[in-house]
């Protein structure tokens, strides 16, 4: 498959065997784009192949196990779930996509797949979360907090960021509603310090990390990090300036986080501090980030929206702290989010 190097990078160099020696064989890269597209793009060696979702609403994020990325539809109240990871002959897969409807006016924002036929959504229009088995399109709901925008899976337990937000606006902190992921009625609550919790990712010291975007133009993004076992909020790392994005944990120690304005920002988690903060931030292309995703050989996949006036551009970064640039991609108009797949 031809590779595609971009935007004037070293063409011979930027193609070297250098990079396949740090890729995930079989890996793919899920790139949610707003034109109703998602990019698969491969680890191995930078291939995109595009799959139409033939379903409408605002896709922001998605959730990918084995071969499977599940991708929640927003506003059209839906999910969308792709099988073999995109894979398909040339051009436009016209793998069929199958789309799942949920409750009407629930909305669909935040997902996690369990296992090879269940996946968790959040539903932040009705304080709900939905568990949908993907495979039949059976669903339950279960009450948790007010406005859940994310959802993670840690030790048995689902964990549902609250964002508190009405009408627009975070009324309060965030916390974090628990419960068995097999859906039982015990709920558990966790006070989190910061507003508008938005995003969660799992570490592998199994601590959970949530970003709280905070209130519109006062910068006061936060980072709260969680044991999920204490159901504690252990410590809150601020400084990570106006509406922080989506983050992703790195091998190395750091938590990688998304900034539509200041690239990727970053969080050592061994010593619980910023490392690079707003006006400190990695901006390949000289562009925000809108999603982040680290393959297994420890790279970086930075999403540039390039404004959503032209296809969006996905950087292959090395592993940090040097994030030396190894290749561009070209996929959809104005991506978004992230998921990690397997071709089989």
């Amino acid at each position: 498959m031809r590779r595609l190097c971009l935007l004037g990078l070293a063409l011979a160099a930027g193609c070297s065997d250098a990079l396949e020696q740090t890729s995930s064989s079989g890996q793919v890269i899920a790139v949610v784009n707003s034109n109703h597209t998602v990019s698969f793009v491969a680890a191995a060696d930078l291939s995109v192949r595009t799959v139409d979702l033939q379903a409408g609403g605002a896709a922001i994020t998605a959730a990918g196990r084995g071969s499977t990325v599940v991708v929640p539809l927003g506003s059209a109240d839906s999910v969308a779930v792709i099988n073999n990871a995109g894979l398909c002959t040339t051009g436009l897969c016209v793998r069929p996509v199958v789309v799942f409807p949920l409750a009407r006016g629930s909305g669909a924002t935040g997902v996690v797949i369990e296992d090879d036929s269940i996946a968790w959504v959040a539903n932040p229009k009705l304080n709900t979360v939905t568990r949908l088995n993907f495979l039949s399109g059976d669903t339950a709901s279960f009450p948790v907090g007010v406005y859940p925008q994310a959802v993670a899976l840690v030790r048995g337990r689902l964990f549902v960021a609250n964002g508190n937000v009405v009408n627009g606006a975070p009324m309060g902190p965030s916390w974090l509603s628990s419960l068995p992921c097999c859906g039982g009625s015990s709920v558990d609550s966790i006070p989190l310090s910061g507003a508008n919790a938005r995003f969660l990712a799992v570490g592998d010291d199994s601590l959970l990390y949530v970003v709280n975007s905070g209130h519109p133009t006062r910068g006061d993004g936060k980072l709260s990090i969680v044991d999920p076992a204490s159901r504690t909020e252990l410590a809150v790392i601020n400084g990570l300036g106006e509406a922080p994005g989506a983050a992703a944990f790195h091998p190395s120690g750091r938590v990688l986080i998304s900034s539509a304005s200041d690239g990727i920002l970053e969080v050592n988690t061994l010593t619980r501090s910023v490392t690079r903060g707003p006006g400190q931030g990695l901006k390949p292309g000289g562009d925000g980030v809108t999603g982040l995703a680290i393959d297994q050989g420890g790279r970086v996949y930075a999403l540039d929206a390039s404004a959503c006036t032209s296809p969006g551009v996905v950087h292959v970064l090395s592993a940090p702290p040097d994030y030396d640039e190894l290749r561009a991609v070209a996929v959809g108009v104005c991506p978004s989010a992230t998921a990690l797949a397997d071709v089989p």
